[in-house]
Parts: C-alpha cells; structure tokens; sequence
C-alpha cells in the first residue's frame, strides 16, 4: 500500500516552547519530514523515519527506523535538539522515552486540508524559518480558497477511489483523499463509512455505481487492478472508461504537494475525454 496516512494511536499532546532556534531536528513521520522542508528547516534535518523520500534531499538524511518502530539508540548517537512527531502514528511509549531521555517532543496534529498550512506556520515559528514558512502557508491558503469557490457547482459525479485490492479498500469523508474529492465538488461513493480507509467490498461497489474510478497504490500494481475492473462492464466508470491511475505519491500525505495537486485531480475527475482508455 505505501506510505498512506493512517492514524494508528491515541493522539499524543505536547507542545514545545523552545529559546534558541533548533539546529539539529528528527522527524517521526515522512509527512512531517516533506513540512519540515515546506518550512524552509530540511537542511537541519539529521535524521528521519523510513519512507521519508521527498523532496530528494530527504534520501540523504540518517535513517532512524519505522515511524511505529524508532530506534532509540540511533536517535541518542544523533543528539537532536528538537524531535518532530505524529501526534496519532508515533507509539505514546516511544514519545514519553524521549522525554524522559530529555529530548524536547513537538507533535504534530494534521486531520483537514487547512492544517498543512497552519502546521508549516508552526514549524516555521519553531525553528525561526518565518521568512520561507508564512508565505508557503499563505500559498496553500489560497490555493484551498480557490478550489473551494471554483468548484462548489460542479457536476456531482460519484467517485470511487482504490488504495488497495486484497482486501478492496477506499477512503471515507474524513481522509484526506475524500476531503479532496468533496472540494472538487464531487463525491464519494464510500463518504458515509466511519472508518479513515474502510474496507469494502466489490458487490457494494457495483450498487453504489460511481461515476470515476480512480485507482491509487504504486504504479506496478495499477495495471492489474485495472485489468481487474474489466470483469465489471455494467459498472458506469467502466462502461465509460473512466478508471484512471493516479500518481499516489503526491496525495497519500498531508503536505505541501498534497495541495498544489488538487487542480490535477479535478481535471483528472471532470476531464471529457478519458485519460486511459483500457480499449
């Protein structure tokens, strides 16, 4: 499935007042490595979970182990003066051992669109990067504002969105995705379901009938889940060949590059013509 945002843990609180600006930072998610970056603070990064791999630079950076599964004594040999967490992914455990170790703790809460901006204008505060982080913010804003006035009368098309196949699984109102796809102006097949990334399966998908299907994962599996759907002809995304791949990466985490595509998605979603046409 990839690196997808799924909070896993009771959320976590513990804001960080800090009196000098931080010069050696560790980030426990690869969502919080790409705001860290967004802030204008990735060159102070020394070490970071795995999967955190853009922008580019964030290859280079010392690897510290899973965002569920830190390693401890690599966090110690590094010394930060400041760690980036995830309020609801990191292990509370995990948290408080730092703590204890004497580590100063910021977490990071991210549940809507609007939320990226306000955490890179936290980060940017945090570690005295003002000048990059508050007009990056101030871009995203105005993207979200944008959208949001744009597309309020669009055509209501119904939208199915795949992040996996075995077990079938979308995404509710709440994920990011789906809060993407309702400021497009569209809706989701699967918004009513409690669950971030629901589980579901292929006969409630030909009731609910959606009007697109898009199929996010990794590239190597998309032309088989692609081929899958076929089986389905009566399936009005299928009859009307609009199943498209999606480019997961930019929208499987709650960054920077989440938002600046929000306009390809919608053009994926509203485009006339077919962007794949399995025929």
């Amino acid at each position: 499935m990839g690196w997808l945002l799924l909070p896993m843990h009771q959320a976590w609180s513990n804001p960080v007042q800090t009196t000098q600006s931080p010069t050696r930072i560790i980030s426990l998610a690869p969502h919080i490595t790409e705001l860290l970056f967004s802030a204008g603070a990735g060159h102070l990064l020394v070490g970071a979970v795995d999967y955190s791999d853009y922008p580019p630079a964030a290859k280079a950076v010392t690897n510290i182990g899973r965002y569920d599964a830190i390693n401890l004594e690599k966090i110690i040999q590094l010394q930060p003066d400041l760690i980036l967490a995830w309020d609801a992914g990191n292990r509370p455990k995990d948290l408080e051992r730092l703590e204890q170790l004497g580590f100063k703790v910021h977490t990071s809460t991210l549940k809507n669109l609007n939320d990226i901006p306000k955490e890179i204008k936290v980060l940017g505060k945090l570690i005295n990067t003002n000048s990059i982080s508050e007009p990056t913010a101030q871009r995203l804003e105005t993207i979200l504002q944008q959208h949001a006035l744009r597309n309020k009368h669009q055509l209501k098309l119904t939208v199915f969105y795949q992040i996996w196949n075995e077990p079938l699984m979308t995404i509710n109102q709440s994920q990011f995705i789906g809060q993407i796809i309702t400021l497009c102006g569209a809706h989701n097949s699967f918004a009513d379901l409690p669950t971030l990334t629901p589980t579901v399966s292929i006969e409630s998908v030909i009731a609910r009938n959606p009007n697109v299907i898009l199929l996010g994962g990794q590239s190597e599996v998309q032309a088989n889940w692609l081929k899958a759907w076929q089986q389905w002809p009566t399936l009005d995304a299928v009859a009307h060949h609009r199943i498209h791949l999606m480019h997961s990466d930019t929208y499987q985490r709650p960054t920077a590059r989440l938002i600046d595509g929000i306009e390809d998605f919608c053009n994926v979603l509203y485009s006339k013509a077919p962007l794949l046409n399995p025929n």
